[in-house]
């Protein structure tokens, strides 16, 4: 029987691959919609996951069975894929990124009650110092938070799905 620290371990790669598919609207628009709409929100949840998982699915099995990456995968059909898929990947970090760090801010200005500070003001702190600690060599830093961060939403939302079952 493998001890629970094996256990947590063996898990990391599988959390940082889950926290990676986090995202604003996962924390924010998914339970708004769900508080709003209640049990309906279900289907569009079970069918977006359903149409996700084969693109996930193809692209660890064409890595292993290729072994290369799915980098190398667009290069090998051609340039045009390998520029598009860098387009398409230029454009959407800086949107995604510009989204999580502005929610981020907005959820620390009204968790700790921050006043005297814009939204842009801690967004643009809280990309100094997650760059500065990445910079650093610090990543092993930010892996163990995202864990720990990763662990504290999974046990809210087993707790929040047992209340909500059994309270409505």
């Amino acid at each position: 029987m493998p001890s629970i620290k094996t256990l947590i371990r063996n898990l990391g790669p599988g959390l940082l691959f889950a926290s990676m598919a986090i995202g604003t609207s996962h924390l924010v628009l998914s339970t708004k919609a769900g508080a709003q709409y209640g049990w309906v929100m279900v289907i569009p949840i079970i069918l977006a996951n359903v149409l996700k998982y084969p693109f996930f699915e193809y692209g660890i099995r064409y890595t292993t069975v290729t072994n290369t990456s799915l980098i190398e995968g667009y290069r090998n059909r051609g340039r045009a894929y390998l520029w598009l898929y860098a387009f398409i990947t230029l454009v959407t970090t800086f949107t995604i990124l510009a989204a999580l760090y502005v929610v981020t801010a907005g959820l620390l200005i009204n968790l700790f009650k921050v006043d005297g500070l814009s939204v842009s003001t801690i967004a643009l702190g809280l990309f100094i110092f997650i760059s500065a600690v990445l910079i650093i060599g610090r990543y092993r830093f930010l892996e163990l938070s995202l864990k720990f961060v990763v662990t504290i939403l999974f046990i809210a939302l087993l707790v929040t799905t047992v209340l909500v079952l059994f309270k409505g």
